[in-house]
């Protein structure tokens, strides 16, 4: 949400109201909708925007920990953010998935279900644990096991547009329901490519492993896809790579943290990120300062979009 919210403070001052709801410059279906107390206080930022391959889901940063929130400040503010959403949109399918922090998100779906009888998926889309590593916190290389070929790690070029379409390809494979075809791949690829936001590990002449990172801000990055070659699993590239792009993001560019969502229960990506130094996995200590476990829940019979 960190560069949302950076385009948000780009947009007109808001009117001040208690626990208002302030719509951005009216788009279809493109702007932020913020819950804002009387004091000032930023509560709550939803933003509605879409992507080269369609909608993003509604995503909703808080402007505190959770944890400090009740159920019933929570639900409140959810079932105002719902009706105000509901008239800013074209279609009320437009919302197909809302991904929030766990109590938000379930606050948020049970509003918005009651709100337009959309029905609740049963089985989340996605649920994950948050996390970040830091220029202090990440660990070097380890030395590897067996003798590695010759590899290298490097942002991507026109030329991987194939080869990082694949990796597309394979991702979305895994990610019901936001699945592409062939071209949609190919244009996820070229897009990725084009912004700079692709890097690569090429063994051998073979693209083996992607990681993107499509939302920065001034201070912050995150990793938003991490996918390896089905046969060059369990070799650690994804390890090697994702700690390349990190030296990177912390080092060259300045960043003050990276950041990543890990699915619950998916211990191989955990390990590989602590080896990195992300913090927080495999019940290590969380910062009790942030939102560490995030859901998002889908709503049947809307229009999918894609992230």
């Amino acid at each position: 949400m960190l560069p949302l919210i950076q385009k948000l403070q780009t947009r007109p001052s808001f009117a001040t109201s208690p626990f208002s709801v302030t719509p951005s410059a009216p788009v279809v279906d493109d702007f932020w909708l913020v819950v804002q107390s009387n004091a000032g206080e930023v509560e709550f930022v939803a933003s509605c925007t879409n992507g080269p391959l369609g909608g993003y889901p509604i995503f909703i940063w808080c402007g505190r920990p959770v944890s400090t929130m009740s159920p019933a400040f929570i639900q409140q503010r959810m079932s105002l953010l719902t009706h105000h959403l509901l008239k800013s949109l074209s279609s009320p399918k437009r919302v197909f998935s809302v991904f929030a922090p766990t109590a938000v998100t379930h606050a948020f779906a049970t509003a918005w279900s009651t709100l337009t009888n959309f029905e609740i998926v049963e089985s989340p889309y996605y649920h994950a644990t948050f996390s970040s590593v830091t220029a202090k916190t990440l660990l070097p290389a380890s030395p590897p096991k067996f003798e590695l070929p010759q590899y290298s790690l490097r942002q991507a070029t026109p030329a991987d547009e194939a080869g990082v379409a694949d990796l597309c390809y394979t991702f979305a494979l895994t990610g019901d329901p936001f699945v592409l075809d062939q071209a949609g791949a190919q244009k996820e690829a070229r897009c990725l490519i084009s912004q700079g936001q692709a890097y690569v590990c090429e063994v051998g002449g073979v693209i083996v492993c992607l990681v993107a990172v499509t939302r920065s801000s001034t201070n912050h990055a995150t990793i938003t896809k991490v996918v390896t070659h089905p046969g060059f699993l369990g070799q650690g590239w994804a390890k090697r790579l994702v700690r390349e792009v990190c030296l990177r993001l912390l080092h060259k560019e300045g960043k003050k943290s990276v950041l990543l969502y890990v699915a619950l229960n998916n211990r191989p990506a955990e390990y590989a990120y602590k080896g990195v130094g992300f913090a927080g996995l495999l019940g290590e200590a969380q910062d009790p300062n942030m939102d560490n476990e995030w859901l998002e829940l889908g709503f049947e019979g809307t229009d999918n979009g894609h992230w």
